[in-house]
């Protein structure tokens, strides 16, 4: 939706579990948005894993009628939940940083700064994690920005406006998180 008005979006769910297939299908009510949310969105990395973002061709006969299609969103891998789930106090911000830039312990601080200044604007920010990677460690959540905020309205805030905004030329994909996962560090 950061890059307009959606007429539809469908995530598509195994019948038998519920969970997602790891992909989806969206229309713009402005067709001609298309192209750029395409060419914003593609390649995108999510996680650890990279948006693949085209126009969806199953049964388009001509060229016109690929200009109505709408597009397909496929995350290899990745179950996400239909929406970003039920507002909690905290805040999972990805596609912001990458396990590169967490390594310097100076730019992990501004990172860190940043991140704590732009949320402060949307209400008390309590604490932020940002867990970094450690040679030859599977570290989990590296490359993923927890903001834990002082109640639910605040962190709403800060989704509503942080969701689809670019930090570092990437675009923010939010989601809600669990305050006691959180609290054990279990990310």
């Amino acid at each position: 939706m950061s890059f307009g008005q959606l007429r539809a979006f469908n995530l598509v769910k195994d019948s038998a579990t519920g969970l997602s297939k790891g992909y989806a299908f969206c229309e713009y009510v402005d067709v001609s948005l298309t192209d750029q949310a395409i060419h914003g969105l593609n390649g995108m990395q999510l996680g650890d894993k990279k948006l693949v973002v085209q126009r969806a061709s199953v049964g388009a006969k001509n060229a016109n009628a690929m200009a109505q299609a709408p597009v397909q969103i496929q995350v290899p891998g990745l179950q996400l939940q239909s929406g970003s789930g039920p507002a909690t106090e905290v805040l999972c911000l990805m596609n912001m940083v990458m396990p590169d830039e967490l390594k310097d312990d100076e730019e992990y601080e501004d990172i860190l700064e940043d991140i704590r200044e732009e949320c402060s604007r949307y209400g008390i920010v309590r604490s932020v994690e940002i867990p970094r990677p450690v040679e030859g460690v599977e570290v989990p959540g590296v490359g993923k920005v927890f903001v834990e905020f002082n109640s639910v309205l605040d962190c709403q805030k800060a989704q509503q406006n942080l969701t689809g905004r670019k930090f570092a030329n990437r675009v923010v994909v939010t989601s809600y998180f669990d305050p006691d996962r959180y609290h054990r560090r279990d990310f």
